[in-house]
């Protein structure tokens, strides 16, 4: 089997650049495993293609787009508009005692 690279290796600035283009991409270092497939398709189309010969970091993040979309991003924590209390009502040991009408008449 052949390479089309004149190098068989990645040097440690080709990996930085490639990490900076999944960084771009928003396939970040700690990505939940449930995606780590996708990560490491992304990972591996990167090194494929730059081993094909494309080296500019906006085609291959051009590339990582084409190819997986873009990445969800997680959702922001809901701020409650409403206090807790307010939606759900105080607990029973925090309620306020009726007053007691003794006017009966």
């Amino acid at each position: 089997m052949s390479s089309t690279s004149d190098k068989p290796y990645l040097t440690s600035s080709d990996l930085e650049m490639l990490q900076g283009v999944l960084d771009a991409a928003g396939y970040k270092a700690k990505i939940p495993a449930s995606d780590e497939e996708v990560f490491n398709a992304a990972a591996m189309l990167l090194i494929r293609l730059f081993q094909e010969g494309v080296t500019s970091p906006a085609m291959l993040l051009r590339a990582l787009e084409y190819h997986f979309g873009k990445p969800k991003k997680q959702p922001k924590p809901v701020t409650p508009v409403c206090n807790r209390y307010a939606i759900q009502g105080l607990p029973r040991d925090r309620r306020a005692v009726p007053p007691v009408n003794s006017t009966d008449g």
